[in-house]
């Protein structure tokens, strides 16, 4: 078949929050021609639409907090020119731990406060005073980040394509890229079943594809990989309150928020699972039953009304890969998030557009850059 020949400066494979918020900023920075690739009919049909839409800043590594940060400032204030009605309701989080994780999360809250986040270590009886729910909870105590929130994930991912779109940037949905034309060691051309585009610079934001779209292309391997990862909603309950902030116990990995009347629950499970569409496992829900009990036993009967299964990628080190391949020339880095991505994903993007369009040099840049998974035998 012959394909239609095109051309495009910048080529964005992936229209989740990792390509999107890419594209937003490299088109507000000026760069033309922006042409983003989905595989999908829709923009977020896996994880950037399918995730707990939390934003959470206080994070132990620090490359990612620095990140999580600047971004959660963003989504906190969106600006004026906004196209999409985004609400992000700020009902802060607690981060709870057991007794031999107390110097860490310590840690934490001195890195976070000396970083101009408002967060507090509270021990757990002061903690089950303003949330008498977690009675029976096994933790010590947990910090209290009171601008934590969570976001109108649709709206906020949409948002960033459509002001692209505004800027001059393009979305090709049901464009899954089956080549990557390669000339001297650089990037020519992508193609799709129906054109060929012509490019110098293509942006791997795949998500859980992107390690394969990597060995696609011949650019560095790297041992990317998805796991899934449950979420449930329980039937709307008088007693729960919509006003309640999120609360994770990082010591167990299980994690609850109110949602629709009732709480979305995770059991914070991690199986590793190929890119594809994850169907939901039994096991899991049978997992959360014994965390819920264990961790948070007042919510032990809550009934389950709804679950799905979503995917969150990332690399040996956790954490994220952000930057020009070693191997392939004009091959450009924007993934690994690891369920981080919505907190990020401005400045994830931001990050991107400075080091692809080589304005501003970031300290962070190094420790998540590409290079420290290739070795000189793989060039």
């Amino acid at each position: 078949m012959k394909r239609h020949q095109t051309r495009a400066k910048c080529v964005i494979v992936g229209a989740g929050f990792a390509g999107a918020a890419t594209a937003y900023h490299l088109t507000q920075m000026g760069l033309e021609e922006v042409l983003i690739l989905e595989q999908e009919a829709i923009a977020g049909m896996h994880a950037s639409g399918r995730n707990a839409a939390m934003v959470r800043q206080v994070v132990a590594d620090e490359p990612i907090a620095a990140l999580a940060r600047e971004g959660a400032a963003f989504l906190r204030r969106l600006p004026q020119d906004w196209p999409l009605e985004t609400s992000f309701k700020q009902g802060g989080a607690f981060l709870l731990g057991e007794q031999r994780a107390l110097a860490q999360l310590e840690q934490a809250v001195g890195r976070a406060r000396q970083a101009g986040v408002p967060a507090e270590w509270w021990p757990l009886g002061r903690i089950k005073q303003r949330l008498p729910v977690l009675r029976g909870s096994p933790a010590a105590g947990g910090i209290w980040s009171p601008t934590d929130g969570v976001i109108d994930i649709h709206n906020l991912l949409h948002g960033y394509l459509r002001l692209a779109i505004t800027r001059g940037a393009e979305v090709r949905y049901c464009s899954r890229v089956e080549q990557v034309i390669v000339r001297a060691g650089k990037v020519c051309a992508v193609q799709t079943e129906a054109e060929e585009i012509e490019t110098e610079l293509i942006v791997n934001a795949a998500g859980a594809w992107a390690g394969e779209f990597a060995r696609l292309a011949g650019a560095t391997p790297i041992a990317l990989t998805a796991y899934r990862r449950h979420l449930f909603i329980t039937a709307p309950c008088n007693w729960t309150g919509s006003d309640w902030p999120i609360v994770w116990d990082l010591s167990h990995e299980i994690y609850f928020r109110p949602e629709a009347g009732g709480l979305l629950l995770s059991p914070g499970d991690e199986t590793a699972h190929p890119p594809t569409s994850p169907a939901t496992d039994p096991a899991a829900l049978e997992m959360l039953a014994d965390k819920v009990a264990h961790c948070f036993p007042a919510l032990s009967d809550l009934p389950i009304r709804n679950g799905w299964a979503c995917l969150r990628t990332m690399a040996p080190d956790r954490r994220f890969v952000i930057g020009w391949d070693p191997k392939l020339a004009g091959f450009f880095w924007v993934a690994g998030l690891g369920g981080h991505g919505v907190t990020v994903s401005y400045s994830v993007g931001r990050l991107a557009a400075n080091l692809i369009l080589r304005k501003t040099a970031f300290s962070t840049a190094v420790e998540l850059a590409p290079e420290r998974f290739h070795s000189p035998a793989q060039t």
